[in-house]
């Protein structure tokens, strides 16, 4: 593309300017000719009034014969060419026998001709006419010579050539660099997006200028960062899937081979009835934790994308609503539970609030030790926004695991959750809940001090 736009410019330069030599040469040659032509001109008629007032003047002396007469006009003659000779100018007057014939006007005319004391030819002006009355029968024939001055004319042409070549050259070194520093840019655009499209997405374009190509190069490195954005978006998300689909098929593995191994047990021993009885539980507490598992990965799927419907919640009814369904759950685990709703109100839709509230206080519930596990809900008002907070004095989260916390199927004590009938799901759906919700969640822990899950809600 730099090579094509020099080679259009490049021809369109040098025609313009070769044009325009040619125009001023046309010009300057055409002008020389004519200030030759009104020099002759003026020159011819000055010879002529001054050759009618010497030819009367020798026609007046009385006894000259015709002899003596033309003997004087040859030597007249002879005297205005030795005169105007040193300016290229030679007359040559013939006689007609016919007096009384009309003036003749005066023609003029560019033409060659043998150079006077030299054996070449030259360009001359010529101009033929008559004397004035009673001498119009006397013909003047002048010839100036204008070699030298078409010759310095041509000089001048060949000089403005040479000079506009020798120009137009330095003019083509000038343009390819300017289209060099021009297409820089485009290049690097160029060696980017092959480097982009070869995988290294962290590649950008240097910006050394404030131009439009230079704009080109930032709205380029904008749409890199999207590339590479949605590059490592879409990594991280093929990672997370198969992160997924690992762990969903280790978390089905552990109980469909316990259902497996009890079924097989059932068909192949020789049971009574209790062993029959317990066996049978056993397969349904598989079962049940499936179903679990199912309800969970149904539960987060409905959630993607989803949109709640708020309205304004009283938050004391809502935390008296919490407080009496998890209270026979704390009361087995023998955890201390608390409420404060010192805030007003909530938007949000209630039951998905309820669901979030409830599996982050079991969550803390689990965490805590008997007798001295204590849990605390807590709402309060902070300007235009609310917040909800967990606190627990349980075992605390190693600070290596916070980070994979809300991922599916995720835990920081597996054997403990598998005790307790957890899936590992329960933080993934309440992330969803607080996302759907346009909050945020924040996790807060240390091994051996407990746990705090802060959720903020702004107010519409």
């Amino acid at each position: 593309m730099r090579v094509k736009t020099f080679i259009a410019t490049y021809l369109l330069f040098l025609t313009v300017l070769f044009l325009s030599v040619g125009i001023v040469s046309f010009y300057l040659n055409d002008s020389q000719i004519t200030m030759l032509k009104n020099k002759s001109e003026g020159q011819f008629h000055s010879i002529v009034s001054m050759l009618d007032r010497d030819v009367l003047a020798l026609s007046a002396r009385e006894g000259l014969t015709d002899e003596i007469f033309f003997a004087s006009l040859e030597s007249m003659i002879w005297n205005y060419n030795h005169y105007y000779e040193r300016h290229g100018v030679f007359i040559v007057l013939n006689f007609f026998h016919a007096p009384g014939l009309p003036a003749e006007p005066a023609e003029i005319h560019i033409g060659e001709g043998r150079r006077s004391g030299r054996d070449e030819d030259g360009l001359f002006v010529f101009i033929r006419g008559s004397l004035s009355p009673p001498f119009s029968h006397f013909i003047l024939s002048y010839r100036l010579d204008i070699t030298d001055n078409i010759s310095d004319m041509r000089g001048i042409q060949r000089t403005l050539l040479i000079t506009a070549a020798s120009f137009s050259l330095v003019a083509a070194a000038g343009l390819y660099g300017i289209l060099l520093m021009i297409f820089k840019p485009l290049g690097l655009v160029a060696k980017t997006a092959r480097e982009i499209a070869d995988g290294q997405f962290n590649q950008r374009i240097p910006i050394k200028s404030n131009n439009e190509l230079a704009q080109v190069a930032i709205d380029f490195n904008k749409m890199a960062r999207r590339v590479e954005t949605q590059i490592l978006y879409l990594e991280e998300e093929a990672e997370n899937k198969q992160q997924f689909v690992d762990n969903f098929a280790h978390e089905m593995r552990t109980p469909l081979t316990s259902i497996f191994g009890y079924a097989e047990y059932m068909q192949k021993a020789s049971l009574e009835e209790s062993e029959v009885v317990e066996t049978a539980g056993r397969i349904m507490d598989k079962a049940n934790y499936l179903t679990e598992i199912a309800n969970s990965l149904l539960q987060l799927a409905m959630l993607r994308d989803y949109r709640p419907e708020k309205t304004e919640l009283d938050i004391k009814l809502l935390f008296d609503d919490i407080t009496q369904t998890i209270s026979e759950p704390m009361g087995l685990a023998k955890v201390r539970f608390s409420a404060k709703p010192n805030a007003a109100t909530l938007h949000g839709q209630g039951d998905l609030i309820k669901s979030l509230l409830v599996n982050l206080c079991i969550n803390a519930m689990k965490s805590c030790t008997a007798e001295t596990g204590k849990v605390n809900l807590e709402a309060k008002a902070d300007g235009n926004a609310v917040l909800l907070t967990i606190t627990d004095n349980g075992c605390g989260i190693p600070p290596g695991a916070l980070a994979k916390i809300t991922e599916p199927f995720y835990r920081v004590d597996a054997a403990r959750n598998r005790k307790d009938g957890g899936a590992g799901l329960g933080l993934a759906i309440c992330k969803k809940i607080t996302e759907a919700h346009g909050a945020n969640m924040r996790i807060e822990s240390a091994p051996g001090v407990g746990t705090v899950v802060t959720i903020t809600f702004t107010t519409p």
